[in-house]
């Protein structure tokens, strides 16, 4: 980087600049850096994203998913990838396939109201061929007995907002209506149902392709709110008819879904994978969710491939594995068909929905997760390092400018045709919902996390097209990404005590975060002795979290063991030190001449000496996952990790103060509140689902 100016000292401050910026990311030497961030380029990526969005591809089954895949594999092969292949899969779900569909209205006039060559999301999923014309009944949201009252549906077709699998339930299945009109509710105003300001969102919906009890479904064409409501007004002045023509097809027999795998394979251990993940399948054009995932995987493949064999980057010492999935299905039925295969994986790290233009309408956020408690990883360190990297570089402060850095970023990274807005990522606890969470889940137990923007307004719906995406923050995240990837799977002694002493001085931080919060329980709780059980448990847990932390660095370094013990050992110390000090605090805000001695209720003494177990592997997981009953008022992430954190040593008391820690760390709002007695029922429910059994064979 080299400027042109005429004040000396100014000159002189802008030519040191790089030398000395390039140690904010210490991971990376400064000859890595320049090769991946001027190779990896957002534009080449982007032009991935176009042919994706040709092909609705909503899941396992269909022609779109598989010309996405075969494409992919083709553009893996070309870029260098090894032992590419296309893998077929079973599925769950029949193949759907759809020829023609269109909605006209004919009374009181002619006019296209809907066609699937207009938008594919118009016709809702697992729709089935038809040939109706009928008169169109409003009925609200079709949900209650008062929607339907004094209307005749049987043989029409109604006119609904309701979620589309209960007015399948009323309106076709209880009353004989031939098929549904969908729009958004228009009364919603909050994500993820904030039509009114999307007025012209066209939403990719689905219906159930039979009842419980066998009844076939039928048919539901989905409308944007701005159509709905004039439906709805031209209907309360007149009688409207409207004809229906679909041509699909289920096919019983066709049950599959497909994944790709391709290969850099590394120098000298193939036991030890960095998986990088994307998925395939979604709606067209579902641009950002998630063509520009897969689309940053190529990207990943391509310079990586490119860079080694030129010589400018060294072949990692670990195989780097692309796979691109039908989302989350893939991963459970590989693990199912192949269970000792994650034990030769390190890592995972996903990419869904990473190409948002973060000026459009809420100011999207690219979040990047940490592992959770249960998977304490050096993989969150490495991950917040370079995150925070990337937003320093390509954040404006009016201080950099006059320390003679550039304008308008530090080390900016922009696309040729991509935008110059700053870029606006954070680390965040984690989260499911997509690929990442295959890999944390027991039984697997690798550590994953995800690249996924939020909050999104055009997900699953007909915004979600390439005027969505903007090619500067695709190559950020693509780099970003690519540099995580690369240092784990480069991790040798040198790099590894650096990545100790970087996950040293995050522990450090965090232990920090966490006794800070034990300090405030006790101010603000006004039981006190509760309150100092629970903030001691909140230091204990943090502790145990980055001890684990750092110890996840000696499988791929054992070399750093003397290291990495001496660190351990000094967060003991911590530990301790902070144990005490919350102890003096206690005393100082109660005024008590004593602490409370550590004393169970009967139920935790009983539920300190139940043990349980998993009892199940990949294949029983996914064939019973589903059977689990959730527990109401624990949080679907805090249920996650109750199972995660089952490893036959853990007792339900164990487990209820680890979860509780966890979910005290991130807030109530956001994986709300945890009881020993939730805890323990959701145990129940995965002992009644055949997943988890006490330890030694019985209850205690």
């Amino acid at each position: 980087m080299r400027w042109r100016v005429g004040v000396g000292g100014m000159l002189l401050i802008v030519l040191v600049w790089p030398l000395a910026s390039a140690q904010t990311l210490p991971l990376l030497t400064e000859a890595e850096y320049r090769a991946l961030v001027n190779e990896i380029s957002g534009d080449i990526a982007y032009e991935h994203i176009r042919y994706f969005t040709l092909f609705h591809r909503p899941r396992g089954g269909t022609e779109g998913l598989m010309r996405v895949a075969e494409y992919t594999a083709q553009k893996a092969r070309e870029y260098g990838l090894e032992d590419v292949k296309v893998i077929t899969q079973p599925y769950p779900l029949e193949a759907w396939s759809v020829r023609r569909a269109e909605l006209w209205m004919v009374e009181p006039e002619w006019r296209r109201l809907a066609d699937f060559l207009q938008a594919h999301v118009h016709l809702a999923d697992n729709s089935r061929s038809a040939d109706v014309q009928a008169e169109l009944v409003d009925v609200g949201a079709g949900l209650e007995e008062k929607d339907y009252a004094g209307k005749d549906v049987r043989g029409k077709i109604v006119l609904a907002y309701g979620p589309l699998d209960r007015v399948m339930e009323e309106a076709v299945w209880k009353r004989g209506a031939a098929g549904i009109v969908y729009y958004p509710d228009p009364s919603a105003t909050d994500y993820p149902l904030n039509s009114i300001n999307f007025p012209d969102q066209i939403r990719w919906v689905r219906i159930p392709l039979r009842s419980p009890d066998g009844k076939e479904g039928t048919f539901a064409f989905s409308l944007s709110l701005r159509q709905g409501l004039t439906l709805r007004r031209q209907l309360a002045q007149g009688p409207v008819k409207v004809h229906a023509r679909i041509e699909a097809e289920v096919r019983p027999e066709e049950k599959w879904q497909v994944m790709v795998e391709g290969f850099i394979r590394g120098t000298d251990l193939s036991d030890q994978d960095i998986v990088l993940t994307a998925h395939l399948q979604e709606e067209k054009f579902s641009a950002n969710d998630d063509a520009s995932g897969c689309a940053g995987l190529l990207e990943i493949a391509r310079a990586l491939t490119k860079l080694i064999r030129e010589g400018r980057l060294q072949r990692p010492r670990r195989n780097l594995r692309f796979w691109w999935v039908t989302e989350i299905s893939s991963e459970r039925q590989y693990f199912a068909d192949h269970p000792d295969e994650p034990r030769r994986m390190l890592v995972n790290i996903n990419l869904d929905m990473i190409g948002a233009n973060q000026g459009q309408d809420l100011l999207r956020v690219q979040n990047v997760t940490r592992v959770p408690f249960s998977r304490s990883h050096f993989l969150t360190d490495v991950a917040e390092r370079v995150v925070e990297f990337v937003v320093a570089a390509n954040t404006g402060q009016l201080a950099q400018v006059q320390a003679g850095s550039p304008v308008p970023y530090p080390q900016p990274i922009l696309a040729h045709l991509g935008t110059r807005h700053r870029y606006n990522a954070q680390m965040i606890p984690f989260h499911n919902n997509t690929d990442h969470m295959t890999f944390n889940e027991a039984p697997i137990g690798i550590p994953g996390i995800t690249f996924t923007n939020w909050p999104d307004n055009y997900i699953h719906t007909t915004d979600d097209d390439l005027w969505n995406i903007d090619r500067t923050q695709l190559q950020r995240n693509t780099f970003a990404a690519a540099a995580i990837a690369y240092f784990i799977a480069s991790l040798d002694p040198e790099r590894g005590r650096l990545l100790a002493t970087e996950v040293y001085a995050r522990a450090r931080e965090r232990l920090a975060f966490d006794e800070r919060l034990a300090l405030e329980l006790i101010l603000h709780e006004r039981e006190k002795t509760f309150a100092f059980g629970r903030a001691r448990n909140q230091i204990l847990q943090a502790g145990w979290r980055e001890r684990t932390a750092l110890a996840s660095i000696l499988r791929p370094v054992p070399e750093v063991r003397e290291l990495v013990e001496r660190l351990t050992a000094m967060l003991a110390e911590r530990e301790a030190q902070a144990l005490a000090e919350l102890e003096r605090y206690y005393l100082a805000i109660t005024g008590e001449p004593r602490v409370p001695a550590p004393s169970l209720s009967p139920t935790e003494r009983e539920l300190a000496q139940k043990v349980p177990v998993l009892a199940a592997g990949p294949a029983e997981f996914l064939e019973r996952r589903n059977r689990v009953r959730p527990v109401e008022g624990l949080h679907p992430l805090m249920a996650f990790e109750v199972l995660n954190f089952i490893d036959g040593s853990r007792s339900v008391l164990d487990i209820y103060n680890a979860v509780d820690a966890e979910a005290r760390r991130a807030g109530a709002h956001y994986y709300g509140t945890v009881t020993l007695e939730r805890v323990q029922q959701y145990v129940e429910h995965l002992i009644e689902a055949g997943l988890v059994r006490w330890k030694h064979g019985g209850t205690p």
